[in-house]
């Protein structure tokens, strides 16, 4: 059986993807992401007897970022198997794109366009505009998720264009991961949501 897992909320469709794998309780499994995916490995997985008696689990990250060469090759191996595979993509699929396994259990992630809306705010100046986009957000989506979105984007920009200056966008970002972890242990002293808005207002400054 082949599961999807594809949309821009990244962070909701990898924790579905890990329940969804947990549940099969199966030591006897590969994970591949794009740049390890590998023909021979993926046949090989499937198709040799395995020492285990629990079923196989393959699970692939981004294989539709693969070009199509390499889809070509791989694809018929995936469809012909028996076995539970598990494909990742960071992104949403096209309709083409999906159909290429027609029987396959598809589960879409989008993010909301609040969520959008606010993480495209987040520019110099543009302070009023975040602050009223992020108290919808803040009450309507999942912090975490939200927090990792915006790692995500500051992420990205310090490794290609940024308008912020970098040594203040990279400032803001450790400030994120440090909020993160003690978010995550539970040594904030402050709201978790204040003290967010408070590194991206002394970022917008």
């Amino acid at each position: 059986m082949i599961h999807i897992f594809h949309g821009q909320n990244q962070f909701l469709s990898r924790q579905k993807l890990n329940q969804a794998i947990d549940k099969l309780n199966s030591p006897n499994f590969l994970k591949l992401d794009k740049k390890e995916i590998d023909l021979e490995k993926i046949n090989n997985f499937l198709n040799t007897t395995s020492f285990f008696a629990e079923q196989k689990i393959l699970i692939l990250s981004n294989l539709f970022s693969l070009n199509k060469s390499q889809l070509d090759k791989i694809i018929p191996i995936l469809k012909q198997s028996s076995e539970n595979i598990f494909i990742w993509q960071n992104k949403k699929l096209n309709a083409s794109q999906l159909k290429t396994f027609p029987q396959a259990q598809v589960s879409h992630f989008p993010l909301s366009q609040n969520m959008f809306k606010c993480i495209y705010a987040i520019k110099p100046g543009n302070l009023k505009q975040f602050n009223q986009l992020y108290q919808q957000v803040i009450d309507q989506e999942p912090f975490e998720l939200f927090l990792y979105l915006v790692e995500n984007s500051f992420r990205k920009q310090l490794q290609t264009y940024s308008k912020f200056v970098i040594p203040k966008l990279k400032q803001a970002y450790l400030q994120l991961i440090e909020l993160d972890y003690h978010n995550k242990s539970g040594q904030l002293s402050s709201s978790k949501q204040s003290s967010l808005q408070r590194i991206i207002i002394n970022l917008l400054k």
